[in-house]
């Protein structure tokens, strides 16, 4: 069993308290432990509250062993379906499915606070499909359209550190494209100068990058009446904005087209810097490709598809946070004195130093991260 985080990693959980999400404050004490696995029950000293350490984690109200619970986690993350892992860990598949939910739910939250003040010099974003109980052409009219039919997920990843920075599941739609985009901007810190940006060749990606990047500009009036108009969108000088068109001939590429969209004179020097030959996609398809190899959930032409879209959509975050924090990426060792270093996407980006066990992540509250 691994050993818990100290007592000044964690934080009060009241939203009252004046301490609250603040760690290393020193106003946490332990009122006893419970259970075979001794959780610790704490209190505030400065509001009196009583939590269990559990509060707010994927564990809380779970009723079997932490080993257990990881070992479900890392089961689903090896392509194992419900009735699989529950097999292989000796578990009912209801608890199977509760964990799975709770813990998407868990970890969307800690990607959201997690996976903040990037500094990337390239963006890609892309969008993966798959479906939920039957495919779009056999959605009918008594379907619940949110819930069955084609279900895609909006990617952005950082190809140099390979850091998926966001994930907006849902349908293939302008405003889901438009919450992706502003969610990665939202992600970048303060100091980044604007990234380039690489895109398919979907036409709703350009006003979402409009919208999150450039810059707005009172429009003129023509007269006093009436309601004034909307601000004028213009591109900033260093934006730079390309999109990779794959021509198909049948199931093969026959051709790829280069559309400069933003900052065309400088896209070349851009390229050139990043040691590429020229503008590109790949790592944000690799990823999809590492992400369906980890899903069964994704697999095409396969019996494992998701019949719930909150099975599915938890899935989804669980395989991201594990790409993110857990998994080694071959593409970032690097030497050093030490010898060969194993690095996963979030230490090459900067924002973890250590590479989180599945338990670990497990154990993490949001509230205090």
């Amino acid at each position: 069993m691994e050993a818990r985080t100290g007592i000044d990693n964690l934080s009060c959980i009241n939203e009252e308290c004046k301490l609250y999400g603040q760690k290393g404050k020193g106003n946490l004490k332990v009122r006893k432990a419970y259970g075979k696995e001794q959780i610790r029950y704490l209190e505030c000293r400065k509001c009196q509250s009583e939590f269990s350490e559990r509060k707010g984690t994927a564990l809380f109200n779970s009723k079997i062993p932490e080993s257990k619970s990881a070992s479900i986690i890392e089961h689903l993350d090896r392509k194992n379906g419900i009735v699989a892992t529950a097999e292989l860990v000796k578990v009912s598949k209801d608890t199977v499915s509760r964990l799975n939910r709770v813990t998407g739910r868990v970890f969307g939250k800690l990607h959201d606070v997690m996976v903040q003040d990037i500094r990337p010099k390239v963006l890609q974003f892309d969008e993966k499909w798959a479906f939920i109980y039957k495919k779009q052409k056999n959605v009918m009219i008594t379907d619940d359209e949110l819930a069955v039919g084609d279900h895609w997920d909006c990617n952005c990843i950082d190809p140099q550190s390979k850091l998926l920075i966001s994930l907006v599941p849902g349908k293939r739609t302008a405003e889901n494209i438009s919450e992706t985009v502003m969610d990665a901007a939202f992600r970048l810190a303060s100091d980044c100068p604007i990234p380039a940006i690489f895109t398919d060749g979907e036409d709703a990606y350009t006003d979402a990058i409009l919208s999150a990047f450039g810059n707005r500009y009172p429009a003129p009036r023509n007269s006093n009446k009436g309601r004034p108009p909307l601000p004028i969108m213009r591109a900033p000088q260093e934006l730079v904005y390309a999109q990779v068109v794959k021509h198909r001939s049948g199931n093969r590429v026959a051709a790829v087209e280069i559309r400069p969209i933003f900052g065309k004179g400088k896209l070349d020097s851009v390229v050139e810097s990043l040691g590429w030959k020229q503008a590109n996609t790949s790592a944000i398809e690799r990823f999809n490709l590492t992400d369906r190899q980890r899903n069964a959930r994704k697999t095409r032409k396969s019996l494992n598809f998701s019949k719930d879209i909150r099975q599915h959509d938890g899935q989804s975050f669980i395989n991201a946070l594990l790409y993110n924090f857990h998994h080694h990426h071959r593409s970032l060792r690097i030497k050093t004195e030490q010898g060969i270093l194993k690095r996963t996407p979030a230490q090459a980006a900067g924002i973890a130093t250590k590479r989180f066990s599945v338990l670990e992540l497990l154990r993490l509250n949001p509230i205090a991260c």
